[in-house]
């Protein structure tokens, strides 16, 4: 695994996000917001996909709300909400069933809870739907939590920090300006992940500001 051996023992925990980063499952969420989307003004939804992409790590309850009060508003956006998040949902848990790992995503997960690290996933995706892809490809033997949405990001790290599990000296893999600035706002270490994440400029702009990038988990 190239030089990413030094990485198991520089850092007291490891946060995943999963889309982009443990799973090749974007083209999946891209393509399950053009299913609950449709029937809508194509360039509208097209917009507001060019949008999703630009805005990694945001729940689709927050994007698809937005949707129905300001992009194509009607005149029940709760229910329109409610029915096109359950017309994500439908297709995404076909698609993640199927998708590829992103490469060395288990081994570095394994190596990581082999050293008695703590693994967290922190992800924007649905907390029950992200937990049933992993538990059904056996990877939370090796995760301590499996943390979604509808709970933002932020609050999930808040909590794991209260509670003793977010320590100083931590890691934060990712593939979006959200990962990010959250990385740099709990004071973790930050890592982007950039061989299938939607955010085109985001190697640069991490490197930037002083971070690690890497096309994927095999670190080399």
């Amino acid at each position: 695994m190239g030089h990413s051996l030094a990485l198991y023992d520089r850092y007291s925990c490891a946060i995943f996000d999963c889309d982009g980063v443990l799973l090749d499952s974007n083209p999946v969420k891209i393509e399950a917001f053009r299913v609950a989307l449709s029937g809508r003004d194509p360039a509208v939804v097209e917009a507001f996909i060019a949008e999703h992409r630009r805005t990694g790590g945001i729940s689709r309850f927050e994007k698809l709300a937005r949707f129905f009060r300001e992009l194509a508003p009607v005149d029940a956006p709760e229910q329109a909400t409610a029915e096109a998040v359950a017309r994500f949902g439908e297709a995404a848990r076909v698609g993640l069933s199927s998708c590829a790992e992103v490469p060395g995503a288990r081994a570095l997960i394994q190596a990581f809870a082999a050293r008695g690290v703590a693994v967290h996933v922190v992800s924007g995706g649905a907390q029950d739907e992200v937990r049933e892809v992993l538990e059904a490809r056996g990877l939370d033997e090796w995760i301590t939590g499996i943390h979604g949405s509808p709970t933002p990001k932020h609050v999930h790290l808040e909590r794991l920090r209260e509670s003793g599990d977010l320590l100083p000296g931590g890691v934060f893999f990712g593939d979006a300006r959200l990962d990010m600035e959250l990385a740099e706002a709990f004071g973790m270490s930050f890592v982007f992940v950039a061989g299938v994440s939607d955010w085109p400029e985001g190697r640069a702009v991490a490197e930037a500001r002083g971070h690690l990038a890497f096309t994927d988990l095999t670190l080399a």
